[in-house]
């Protein structure tokens, strides 16, 4: 462990020590100069490490020079690129605080999102700058304005111009561990979008704990189907290689693409919500092709990963293994599962109801399970359904301007001695058991557990029952009425089309066995509940990861009037 991220266990007034994640393109330049950085799919365009360096350096000079360092909060709107990552490590750098937020998070949400942060400058592409002229009250604060491409009236400086700053003798800022170093916003899957802040030690802990469990080595070739991963692997040394994709839309991705880009450069890491590669996989499977030999690692994260999304990936991936971490915004990663021991050792369970496996606490992640909404309570037993809690080195403390959500989120812990985690839980929002073999199950987000007369009734045991049957791509479990007390629970399936069948006529056939499928599921006591189905092909997903369901938009959708009777929709 560095001293970066030991340091940040302590308090601020602890150590002096220097604490920076750009840091480490420093050091790969150092040791590997003319070796590939970024290379840009769409576009042919690539950088070296020590010109990414050099391209880093001048712009932290340039946006100290302008007056964008030490703490001034800089909204980043550039398309992820070479461009992209250069500034945001000069912001690092720079000792500025880079605000991060999904433009998939639709412009509502994303303008609310600004404005609660007040900005003093912003980076970003044309548009980004005629959108701030066009909704003014948001982008109030700014005082500075960076832009990437054409700048028009709007004034301030330009990338290509902070980029061309002779660095030979700028001196970066000092940064220590808890400085603060971005604020990142939460994709709002399940409730508004919140400024996570994000302090140096945090990031290098991060990159230290993915590489060291991952076993990633400089020089390795690294395909990110989400950009801000990107971060996390050139900083380890990695080439990345940035497919041709729109990367707000994951679930709208090329596979075509994303294959080329990883066979073209012989990747040997590749990471992606499951949206992505519910895309790739049934095409390489049309194509009868599978991934290049080269290819040994697919992380998935962002949402719950399919078995048959498993099942499809074992099959194409000849030498590699499929990796499903799991974690959030607040606190990553957590725990972590490869897809060949889940579908060896724990897919009949899940099959039957007992949740989503997501694997072993990663080393120096505390994670234990509490009654949910409890403040101050000692762990479940093994095998007992409640909410999950986590602390570990890289556990945020706070929200950004949200006192309320934050006292809300965390929990205290009672410090131990010699212990160099912090003395606080983050509530993940999620419900999950441990099982005896130290095996933690996710069974879904608190808030879209369906709370029935008879008991509590789980997402992702409930789903794992109906996602095992014949043509079904996905489902949701619902409750009605949405917010109740006690509700009554719903099923919402979408089938998966079949070759040569019309999706209409598997509806019929499936709606035609319903009645056999609800005597089925009342044999299981995860299911018995369950007496509406619903079809639907069109499910509300989160705007990041395209994966992730909005159970509660979905109920809205769907929801019976008062004294409505169940039934096939």
């Amino acid at each position: 462990m560095s001293e970066c991220i030991a340091t940040i266990q302590h308090s601020e007034s602890a150590t002096g020590k220097r604490c920076n994640v750009s840091d480490h393109i420093t050091e790969q330049a150092r040791m590997r100069p003319d070796a590939t950085a970024i290379i840009e799919q769409a576009t042919g365009q690539r950088i070296t490490f020590g010109e990414l360096e050099r391209t880093i350096n001048a712009l932290a000079a340039g946006l100290t020079q302008y007056g964008i360092s030490n703490g001034t909060r800089a909204v980043l709107a550039v398309r992820p690129g070479i461009e992209f990552v250069a500034l945001v490590f000069a912001l690092f750098r720079a000792a500025a605080v880079p605000i991060v937020v999904d433009p998939g998070m639709g412009r509502k949400n994303m303008l609310a999102c600004i404005g609660e942060a007040k900005p003093e400058a912003l980076i970003g592409i044309s548009a980004a700058h005629a959108l701030s002229q066009v909704f003014r009250k948001p982008f109030a604060s700014v005082t500075k304005r960076v832009t990437v491409g054409r700048r028009w009236f709007w004034g301030g400086k330009t990338y290509s111009q902070l980029a061309s700053i002779d660095a030979s003798s700028f001196k970066a800022p000092q940064t220590r561990a808890n400085d603060l170093a971005a604020i990142l916003f939460t994709s709002g899957a399940t409730g508004v979008p919140k400024g996570v802040e994000y302090e140096h030690g945090m990031f290098d802990g991060q990159v230290l704990a993915i590489r060291d469990y991952f076993g990633i080595q400089p020089g390795e070739i690294d395909v990110p189907c989400f950009a801000l991963f990107a971060l996390f692997t050139v900083g380890m040394g990695c080439t990345i290689v940035l497919p041709d994709m729109d990367f707000s839309k994951p679930g709208k991705c090329d596979p075509a693409k994303i294959v080329a880009a990883i066979e073209q450069h012989k990747a040997s890491l590749t990471f992606g919500s499951p949206a992505v590669w519910a895309r790739v996989a049934p095409w390489l499977q049309a194509q009868r092709r599978k991934f290049p030999e080269s290819l040994r690692r697919i992380l998935i994260a962002g949402a719950s990963v399919p078995l048959k999304t498993h099942e499809a990936l074992a099959e194409l991936l000849p030498n590699g293994r499929v990796f499903t971490p799991y974690g959030a915004t607040e606190s990553l990663p957590v725990a972590c599962i490869d897809g060949r021991t889940l579908l060896e050792k724990f897919a009949t369970r899940m099959k039957s109801g007992e949740g989503t496996c997501v694997g072993k606490p990663l080393p120096g992640v505390d994670v234990q399970i509490v009654p949910v909404k409890a403040q101050h309570a000692a762990p479940l037993p093994v095998g007992e359904i409640g909410e999950i809690i986590v602390r570990s080195p890289t556990t945020t403390r706070r929200y950004f301007n949200r006192p309320e959500q934050t006292t809300a989120s965390k929990i205290a812990a009672t410090s131990e001695s010699g212990r160099r985690t912090p003395d606080f839980f983050h509530r993940m929002g999620d419900v999950g058991y441990f099982d005896a073999e130290g095996n933690l199950w996710f069974c879904g987000r608190a808030n879209h557990v369906v709370h029935t007369p008879s008991g509590p009734l789980y997402p992702d045991q409930v789903e794992g029952v109906f996602n095992a049957m014949p043509h079904v791509l996905r489902s949701a479990l619902i409750g009605y009425p949405v917010g109740a007390a006690e509700q009554t629970p719903a099923v919402v399936v979408d089938i998966a089309p079949v070759t040569g069948v019309p999706v209409t006529k598997v509806w019929a056939e499936v709606t035609a066995r319903e009645k056999a499928v609800l005597e089925l599921a009342a044999r299981s006591p995860v299911t018995r509940g369950i007496a509406r189905i619903i079809f639907d092909d069109d499910f509300p997903l989160d705007v990041r990861h395209n994966a992730k369901i909005d159970r509660i938009e979905l109920a809205r959708r769907h929801a019976l009037p008062v004294g409505g009777k169940g039934g096939s929709a």
